[in-house]
């Protein structure tokens, strides 16, 4: 079952952990951010299968499907003095999915490619992918004898 869903960076949805249960409701307002969470979902599921990059060139490539608003929320922002718009980004740019739970876990990271290998750069490619076991991610520690 699946415990725990990740996404960050898709649409709307800026950096969410969800716990779930045996059954989930999502509710909320109009806009907040339900469909983004389904379709981010879907996504997640299209990665398994291997059609994750087609799935992005449906929902109008990586561009269409990045969080929007900027990099850092300024407290102005977060108090509501100011709308939440997007910035000129100069991190990395990068749209990740994951799930976790019993026997396992997965979490892929999208984003474009180094500019030197793309001939296509804004296709997005595969920057990271991960299957582990159990519920939470672990780096592997080499130990040397």
């Amino acid at each position: 079952m699946i415990e725990t869903l990740a996404v960050s960076g898709y649409r709307s949805i800026r950096n969410l952990v969800l716990p779930l249960g045996r059954l989930n409701l999502i509710t909320g307002a109009n806009g907040s951010g339900k469909s983004n969470l389904y379709r981010a979902l879907h996504l997640l599921a299209d990665a398994a299968q291997n059609t994750v990059v087609a799935s992005l060139a449906r929902e109008g490539g990586l561009p269409s499907t990045l969080w929007a608003g900027p990099e850092e929320i300024g407290r102005s922002v977060r108090q509501g003095e100011f709308a939440v718009e997007g910035t000129v980004r100069k991190k990395v740019i990068s749209l990740k999915l994951g799930f976790a739970g019993q026997p396992y876990g997965y979490c892929i990271d999208l984003g474009y490619p180094p500019p030197a290998q793309a001939a296509f750069a804004l296709d997005p490619a595969i920057k990271h992918e991960c299957i582990w076991h159990g519920p939470v991610y672990r780096t592997l520690v080499q130990i040397s004898v």
